[in-house]
Order: structure tokens, then C-alpha cells, then sequence
């Protein structure tokens, strides 16, 4: 027997080794484990058996199997009263449901298991429920929630020091921050985890982080190392033999191959990947490979396939939301039935009560006596602990009157960032004396004038707080507007100190109403704290977004820290972090604190994490209810208030249908001086707005304007490259460019030009010598146009072109026309075929360059080699017309004389 036993725990423990390696060698030998157990009625071994059996099902899809190994592991370990496995399998049982999408089942294990592994100490568990918890809460979109978890998950299994523990949390937390778009600290995490991973020979953690880095990188636009880390995980991939790592690796490398343009590449990986995926469970890959060679051939051109990859991608989408649909109605009924059975047992349960009620009256009796006895000695521990917190709290309020006395001494400190703020622009005002400040600029002096003295404001808010006076002012406004005017006030300091600001905020609108007061105080004071605890040329960050009713804000920096032992502290009344390098940057302690007392007073939280030398990140969330009504409102009434609220975008409602001016498209990161511009054009043109290169170009290809004015320096694509793209488009190659910088040197003027740029202006520059410049380019390109159009019989495409690649497309068109235009079955869609383009990028080129649509340029050309033809009076009127394309002679005399304005026969 004891033999017999140690060969069962040998084929457990191969299992467990094989589990992250071979999935198919795991199942057997836990097969094996099984068989042997079940045989000797060791009971024990066979629960182990079968849960370490679901494992390995569960890794290869077979869900159905896994569940029926769990629940006889479970049945098993109650009859064994194994508490600790019960919450093993409990957790494990949540899991399976989990990764099958069905949350709510899943969520109800974790919360059968939680209590029971607190109660047993069994903090391995505690940290697995919590990690699995938050996994639900990130797939519901609640990344609050979510980190939160995770990092409860993490603070255990660091203390226990264990290490797969701490992979698997940081595996986690960095996937959340990937979802959240904070893909620099997504890319931190991961690394750390993945070094854990291969310290440990986790080969099949190590496959799935590497896929995280993958992904990560192709959000960073990085696709040679999403490559490179794609790569790599395919290889722990096969090594595991995981089918599900597998595809998920190549469809990865699908993504980062689209990424960089390699469309027939990713199309010949996404077929070898179509043709090694097979079962249910892949239908929502499927779906997405579909999706991804649809884009494949419609950015190849080829839409007969694009459509026919859509159309399969939304079939598997139906079946895979019926699948769901018939998979949501059994458990509805399985739960009826449940609840049926359930009241029949109540039933006989209530009949069996009646008859031990009489019984059971003395012992209720004696019971009650035991619950006032026991009754009053909690209200007399209550009573006991009230008294001990008061004494607390008197020895609290002698600590804080003892920090009071030295606040007065270092309330300067938090006057610093308005003032600099204030200083900034007059100190570019002093070193450029020619140089105006625009009125943004003075705007911002003002803000932040008033900012001081809202800050000695704050003493008389914290005196109020804690008189419970202080209350809320709410108004209707627009939240994003606020925040963006807040955050700005801080870039004249951030560019004095060469230090990367960086400001996410949606662009739209959000109406609610708020206490803009308080929120710009909860702002101010977090942004100053970043600044104030980072060093020159460092890393600071602003973003909001608002979800599931709460708006969410984001404060991050890569300063100094705060050591782990201060963190706790940061948000009491005058408490600073008492540290001599940093001395100088702390200010009066009431900045955070007051922030805290803002944010709770607003039925908000206010979370904080920070790591000694990497940098602090503060989460605010604070419920908000939007007033869609409102947005709409504000919409229609943008038009008399644009002047004082640039931002609402009221250049698109001022009766764009009622004006025809040419198109500009505005490419600029700054605000301010995109709204500056803006300012100057709008009157003569139509203003379409982009924040970056990468932006403008797909604004350029998807709606081209009459011109283009860009700023050189930009994030993602600079105005260079945006340059280069649009002067190699077919599509594009005819607009107009004028490029803005404020780089003044000659090299840097002449690669602007080389590019293909057709102006090139110095910032700063006269706004008047902007419109000048405009208007040429514009009216150049029309005269051009006008060129064609007049043009009696043909026209040399150099003369109207104003670049190789136009020259080269119009000496294409003319040569087809040329060759086709007798051919009466030649029409539009033949010409579209031959010149492989769409209907509407040809509509679109030759309306810019000639004035004409593909129609009207194929009939005037027709009818001008008629005309030439018949004042060479080379044949008979109804001969020239068919031999120029015309089958109906009255349609051609009709479109002659429209054109000539005398019939063919008086010509």
C-alpha cells in the first residue's frame, strides 16, 4: 500500500510539472492517478486526481470535461471535511466559469470561497480570489476596481515571497494598464513579470507574457519589436503545446504585420491561422481574423474579398451570440427548476418546523436570555472603545496643533507653481520684446492670479470642512472644458522646465453639473504636487475619461516617490514628507488633504500608489451624472458664444451647408495655436481640425481639403513624414502645403521644401502673411483647374500638374482617353478598373485637378476631338460622332452646343 500510494503522488506530481509544458502528457498522467486511486479507494488521491485533471481539460478547451472533474474533486474533499481544498476548489471552480464568460457564477464562488480562506488564513487563496476578482472587474471595464484587487493580490504573495504569485499579479496589473491605454506602465509590468517567469521556467507564463509585450507594442505602433516578442512567445507556445497560446501568439502577429502595411503578409498568415483553429471555442478569433483580412484587402484594394471576409466575420459573430443566447436560456431553466425543487423542500421543512415548534419554545426562551446577556456586553465593549477612541483622537489633536504651529513657516511653498505659471509667459515676453502675447496667454496670467488667492482661500475651505460648512455650489457646465483649462495652465511651467506634460481628455462634451471650483482645486493640487516632486525634463501626466457614471481622473508622474512607510500619511492634515533632498519641494502638507476632503465631499475616492524612484500615481473617482440633454443643447446654441468658447466647435454649425469656400485642414498639436490659426482662417475658409500628423493624414485621404497648413514638430507623426505621405499619395499628391515650425534654420527649411512642402513659414509669423500665402496656393491650383477646362482640344499635363506624381496620373488619364474614348461601351467604370482606383478617390483627383468629374472628362474630351476633328472638316458630322464615342447623334448635337455653343454642323 505505501507503495502504491508514493506511485499515485509521483503521477500527481508529473502532472502538475507537465501542466505548463505538455497539456496532453499532464491528462495522462493524471489518467493514470485516477485509475490507481479509484482502485485502492484512496480517497484523497482521487479528488487530487480529478482536480488536477480539470486543469489540464480546461487548458485544452474542454470546459464541459473540466467542470465534471471539479465537481467530483469537490464532492470528494466535503466528504473528507479538507477545508482547504474545498477552497481550492471553490476558487478553481469560479475560474473555470470565469474564462467561459459566465461572471455572475463565477463571482459567486469567489465570495463562498473568500471568507472561508481570511477565516483559515490561507492567504495563497485570499491573493488567487482577489486576483480572479479583479480579472472580472477588468473585463467590465471598471479598472478602479480591478487594480485595486490586483494589487491586494500582489501585497500578499509579495509578503509570502511567492514568486509565480508575484508573476501572475504583475501579469495582471500590466494587461489592465494595456486596456486603460497606459501603455508605458503595461509595458513596466511586464517586463517584470516576464523576468520572473523565465527565473521560475514557467514556459507557458513566459509564452503569455511575451504575447502581452507583443500587444503592447502594436498599441505603441512598435511593430518590429511586437515582432520580435510575437516571435519569441510562438516559440514557448509550441513548447507547451497550449492550442489556445498558439493562436492567440499568431493572431498577434497578424496585427503587427497590418501594422506596417504588410497587408498580403498578414493575409497569408491569417489563412494559415483560419486553417489550424477548428473548434467552438475559437469563434470569437475567428471572428476577429475575418475582421482584420476584411481591412487586409480593402487597404489592397481588393473589396470583392474585404466584403466577403466581413460578411463571414459577422456569420461566426451571429452564431457565436446565439451560441450565448441558447447557453443563457438552459441556465435560466436550470435555474427554475432549481428554485422549484428548492420551495418543495422548504415546503416540507416549514410542516416539520410546526410539529418541533412546542419543543423548541423553552430552548427559544433560554436562547433569547443568552442574547440579551451577550447583548450587553457588546454595548458595554462599545461603550469601553468609544471611550478609547476619544482618548485617541485628544492625543490626534495634540499632534496636529503641534504641526499647525509650523505650517505658517512653509505656506510660501505652496504659492510656488501659480506664480510660476504667472512668470513664465513674462519672462518669454521679456526675452522676446517683439513678440505679442495672444490672449490665451494673458488669460492664463489671469487664472492663475486668481489661483493665489484661492489657495489662502484653501485655510478658510479646511476651516469650514471641519466645521462641516462647506457645501457644494453645483452648476451645468462642461466638465472636459474645465479640466483641459486647468491642466493648461501648467504648460508655460513645464516648458520652462523642459519636462514632458502630457494631458489626455476626450474631446467632446461632457454636461453635468458640478462644483467647477472644487474640481479645479482637487486638479490644481494634484498637478502641483507632481511638478513640485519631479525633477526638470521628467514625465508628467493628466487624463480623464468618464464610465459607468463616474468621471475618472488620473494624475502621474516619473518624480522621486514616496517610500512605502510615508504612503499612508500623504492625505493627513499638515503632514509632509519629512525628507532633506526634497525639503525644498514640499509645500504647506494641506494641498492633498484638502483634496481628499474635496473629493469625499463629493461622495468621490481618492487612491494613491507610489514606488521610491519611479514615480506616484493618484486616481480620483468621482460619481457624475450626465446630462445628455443638455449636450445638445449646447450644441445648437455654440453659434452666438463662439468667440468665448472656442472649443465647442461652432465653425462646423456656422451653415456649412450654405457656404462655399474652400476646404483647409488644419494640422497642429498646440491648442492654443491651433485655435490661434483657426481664428484667422475661418472667416475665408472651411476649418478642419487635426491634433497630430497620424490624424491628419487620415483626414487628408478620407475627406481631402484645397489645402493643407501643418505645424513640423508633432507627436506620432511629425509634420516631415505627414509631408512625405501626402505628396506619394495618388490621392493626395495635389494638395497644397504650407509647413509651420519654429525651427528658424535654413536645414531645416530646405527638408521641409524637399519634401514637397509648398510654403514654409517661420514661427513666429504674421497672421496676415499666413493668409496671403494661403490664397496664392489656392488661387493658383484654381487657375490651373480653369487651365484644363478652357482648353480647346488637349492640354500637356505639365502645365497643369505641379508635381511628378500628378503629372504622371493625368499623362495616364489623357493616354487612356486617348486610346478608349471611340469605344461608346468605355464609360466611368471602365475607367476606374484601368486606373485602379475607387469611384471616389477618381472623382476626387480629377474634380482637383481639372475642375471635372470622371463623366464630364470623358464627354468634353470627346467632344473637343470632335471639334478639332471637324474644323480639319476631316469627315461628316455623324461619322466624327461615332468615331469620337457617340451612338445617339441628338445627345451628341445636344452636349456640342452645350459646350460650344453652336451646333456640330455650323462648327
Amino acid at each position: 500500500m505505501p507503495q502504491d500510494s508514493t506511485k499515485i503522488q509521483a503521477y500527481l506530481d508529473l502532472s502538475w510539472a507537465f501542466l505548463r509544458k505538455d497539456l496532453e502528457a499532464s491528462l495522462r498522467y493524471a489518467d493514470s492517478a485516477e485509475q490507481l486511486s479509484e482502485k485502492l479507494e484512496l480517497l484523497s488521491f482521487l479528488a487530487e486526481s480529478n482536480r488536477v485533471k480539470s486543469f489540464a481539460l480546461s487548458g485544452m478547451g474542454k470546459y464541459d470535461e473540466a467542470e465534471t472533474g471539479l465537481d467530483k474533486a469537490l464532492s470528494l474533499f466535503s466528504r473528507l471535511d479538507n477545508q482547504k481544498m474545498i477552497v481550492d476548489t471553490k476558487v478553481e471552480f469560479g475560474w473555470l466559469k470565469q474564462i467561459q464568460s459566465q461572471y455572475e457564477a463565477a463571482m459567486e464562488y469567489y465570495m463562498e470561497a473568500l471568507p472561508l480562506a481570511e477565516e483559515l488564513h490561507y492567504k495563497n487563496n485570499e491573493a488567487r480570489i482577489h486576483s480572479y476578482m479583479g480579472g472580472i472587474y477588468k473585463i467590465q471595464k471598471q479598472y478602479a476596481k480591478a487594480i485595486d484587487h490586483y494589487r491586494t493580490a500582489l501585497g500578499i504573495v509579495e509578503n509570502l515571497n511567492i514568486k509565480p504569485g508575484i508573476s501572475a499579479c504583475l501579469t495582471n496589473i500590466a494587461s489592465t494598464y494595456n486596456e486603460m491605454g497606459t501603455y508605458d506602465s503595461a509595458l513596466v509590468y511586464n517586463k517584470r513579470a516576464l523576468f520572473l517567469k523565465k527565473e521560475l521556467g514557467d514556459d507557458l507564463g513566459t509564452g503569455r507574457v511575451l504575447n502581452n509585450l507583443g500587444v503592447v507594442y502594436n498599441n505603441l505602433e512598435s511593430f518590429d519589436e511586437a515582432e520580435r516578442s510575437f516571435s519569441e512567445a510562438f516559440s514557448y507556445a509550441k513548447k507547451v503545446n497550449n492550442p489556445k497560446l498558439i493562436a492567440t501568439v499568431q493572431y498577434g502577429m497578424v496585427s503587427s504585420v497590418f501594422g506596417k502595411g504588410e497587408y498580403q503578409k498578414s493575409i497569408e498568415l491569417a489563412k494559415e491561422l483560419l486553417g489550424s483553429i477548428d473548434s467552438l471555442a475559437d469563434l470569437d478569433l475567428k471572428v476577429k481574423i475575418h475582421q482584420k483580412m476584411a481591412k487586409a484587402y480593402e487597404k489592397m484594394g481588393d473589396y470583392q474579398n474585404a466584403y466577403l471576409n466581413a460578411s463571414k466575420g459577422q456569420i461566426l459573430s451571429d452564431s457565436l451570440y446565439n451560441e450565448r443566447i441558447l447557453k443563457v436560456t438552459n441556465d435560466l431553466e436550470a435555474k427554475y427548476q432549481n428554485e422549484q425543487k428548492t420551495k418543495e423542500i422548504a415546503l416540507l421543512a416549514s410542516e416539520k418546523e410546526l410539529q418541533t415548534l412546542q419543543l423548541n419554545k423553552r430552548e427559544n426562551e433560554r436562547n433569547a436570555i443568552i442574547a440579551l446577556a451577550v447583548l450587553a456586553l457588546l454595548i458595554s465593549g462599545l461603550l469601553y472603545n468609544q471611550y478609547r477612541i476619544k482618548q485617541k483622537t485628544n492625543n490626534e489633536l495634540q499632534a496636529l496643533d503641534k504641526a499647525k504651529s509650523n505650517f505658517f513657516a512653509n505656506i510660501s511653498h505652496e504659492f510656488r507653481t501659480p506664480l510660476t505659471l504667472i512668470k513664465g509667459p513674462v519672462e518669454r515676453l521679456e526675452q522676446n520684446p517683439d513678440e505679442k502675447l495672444d490672449r490665451e496667454d494673458i488669460k492664463m496670467i489671469r487664472r492663475n492670479t486668481n489661483r493665489v488667492l484661492g489657495l489662502v482661500n484653501q485655510l478658510l475651505d479646511l476651516s469650514r470642512i471641519d466645521q462641516g460648512s462647506l457645501k457644494l455650489k453645483a452648476t451645468e457646465g462642461d466638465i472636459y472644458k474645465c479640466l483641459r483649462a486647468a491642466a493648461s495652465s501648467f504648460n508655460s511651467h513645464a516648458a520652462q522646465r523642459n519636462m514632458d506634460f502630457r494631458v489626455s481628455i476626450p474631446d467632446g462634451i461632457l454636461w453635468a453639473a458640478f462644483d467647477r471650483d472644487k474640481l479645479e482645486k482637487i486638479v490644481y493640487n494634484l498637478l502641483s504636487n507632481a511638478f513640485k516632486f519631479s525633477d526638470d525634463g521628467e514625465l508628467v501626466t493628466f487624463g480623464a475619461n468618464y464610465g459607468n457614471g463616474e468621471l475618472n481622473i488620473q494624475v502621474s508622474d516619473s518624480g522621486r516617490g514616496i517610500s512605502e512607510e510615508k504612503l499612508p500619511f500623504i492625505f493627513d492634515r499638515f503632514y509632509q514628507v519629512d525628507s532633506g533632498s526634497t525639503k525644498e519641494r514640499e509645500g504647506s502638507g494641506i494641498g492633498l488633504s484638502l483634496s481628499k476632503d474635496l473629493v469625499e465631499l463629493m461622495d468621490g475616492t481618492i487612491t494613491v500608489s507610489s514606488e521610491e524612484g519611479k514615480g506616484t500615481y493618484f486616481t480620483v473617482q468621482i460619481p457624475i451624472e450626465k446630462i445628455e440633454t443638455r449636450q445638445s443643447k449646447s450644441k445648437k446654441m455654440a453659434k452666438p458664444i463662439a468667440k468665448d468658447f472656442p472649443k465647442a466647435q461652432t465653425s462646423d454649425l456656422a451653415k456649412p451647408d450654405k457656404r462655399n469656400l474652400p476646404k483647409v485642414l488644419l494640422v497642429e498639436d498646440n491648442e492654443d495655436m491651433r485655435q490661434f490659426i483657426k481664428g484667422h482662417l475661418q472667416k475665408d475658409y472651411l476649418i478642419q481640425e487635426a491634433v497630430n500628423g497620424q490624424d491628419g493624414l487620415k483626414k487628408a485621404v478620407s475627406n481631402p481639403p484645397d489645402l493643407v497648413v501643418t505645424d513640423l514638430m508633432m507627436p506620432k507623426m511629425d509634420g516631415i513624414d505627414l509631408c512625405k505621405q501626402l505628396k506619394t499619395k495618388v490621392e493626395t499628391s495635389h494638395i497644397p502645403i504650407i509647413m509651420l515650425t519654429a525651427r528658424a534654420g535654413v536645414e531645416n527649411k530646405i527638408e521641409g521644401l524637399e519634401t514637397g512642402a509648398d510654403d514654409y513659414l517661420t514661427k513666429p509669423f504674421a497672421a496676415n502673411e499666413l493668409l496671403a500665402r494661403a490664397k496664392n496656393l489656392i488661387q493658383q491650383r484654381q487657375k490651373l483647374r480653369e487651365l484644363f477646362s478652357k482648353s480647346k482640344a488637349t492640354v500637356d499635363p505639365k502645365e497643369i500638374a505641379v508635381n511628378s506624381i500628378d503629372q504622371k496620373f493625368l499623362e495616364q488619364v489623357l493616354e487612356l482617353l486617348e486610346k478608349e474614348h471611340s469605344d461608346p461601351a468605355f464609360g466611368v467604370s471602365q475607367m476606374q478598373k484601368e486606373l485602379a482606383m475607387s469611384k471616389t478617390q477618381l472623382h476626387r483627383k480629377l474634380k482637383a485637378l481639372t475642375n471635372e468629374t470622371p463623366g464630364e472628362l470623358l464627354r468634353n474630351f470627346r467632344l473637343k476631338r470632335a471639334a478639332q476633328l471637324l474644323s480639319q472638316k476631316a469627315d461628316t458630322v455623324t461619322q466624327i460622332a461615332y468615331q469620337v464615342g457617340f451612338n445617339n447623334l441628338s445627345y451628341f448635337a445636344k452636349c456640342f452646343k452645350e459646350r460650344f455653343g453652336v451646333p456640330p454642323s455650323s462648327y
